[in-house]
């Protein structure tokens, strides 16, 4: 039983999202950390350009989670970033669920690849005061504590990420190459009839 209601937050461009990230967030949830999950496709990311739209991958990451229940753990997809037309700051998201969860403990979710941008991140001193961060470890990125900004709270969690990325999934689709076991079907469905990726 989580006595303090325990938020974590899991953002990017998911483009696409892909079954890495699936079992990410089960995995997440099943661990009895936190008693939110809260998704967030990132609406206009300043570190990357997403290939396809902030609505279309939205719309991806509702499909995928649609048949997600775990136990313990409910898990929400925000719109927040993608109905915001300015670039997507971490500290702008915190902020806006601050506002709606203002007796939860929020956390936000890294990858272990992601650490050592961190302190380029926006006004990350800031952030590390307002949220705790949970870091992912994933296939050849170890954690390096070194990397992270001295004022960051953090922990870290190994929950067997799957080695798949998003550049692998798009190359894929590009080549019309089968996809079933990177992406879920409805995904994959939705980017044929849309025809994104290259995929047709």
């Amino acid at each position: 039983m989580i006595a303090t209601k325990r938020v974590g937050i899991f953002g990017g461009t998911f483009d696409p999202i892909h079954n890495g990230h699936l079992h990410l967030i089960k995995e997440i949830a099943r661990a009895g950390i936190f008693s939110t999950l809260v998704i967030v496709p990132a609406g206009n990311p300043w570190q990357k350009k997403p290939l396809v739209s902030a609505a279309d991958r939205l719309e991806m990451t509702r499909l995928a989670l649609s048949g997600l229940s775990p136990e313990n753990c409910e898990v929400i997809v925000s719109n927040f970033e993608v109905m915001n037309s300015e670039p997507s700051y971490a500290i702008n998201t915190v902020a806006h669920l601050q506002e709606l969860m203002s007796s939860a403990e929020l956390t936000w979710i890294v990858g272990s690849d992601a650490v050592s941008s961190l302190k380029d991140w926006h006004q990350v001193e800031k952030l590390a005061a307002m949220v705790e961060f949970l870091v992912i470890v994933r296939p050849g990125f170890e954690v390096q504590s070194r990397l992270l900004p001295q004022e960051i709270r953090w922990s870290a969690l190994e929950v067997g990420a799957l080695d798949i990325s998003a550049t692998n999934v798009r190359q894929a689709l590009a080549r019309h190459e089968d996809v079933s076991g990177l992406i879920p079907t409805n995904v994959a469905g939705y980017i044929t009839s849309k025809g994104l990726y290259g995929a047709a």
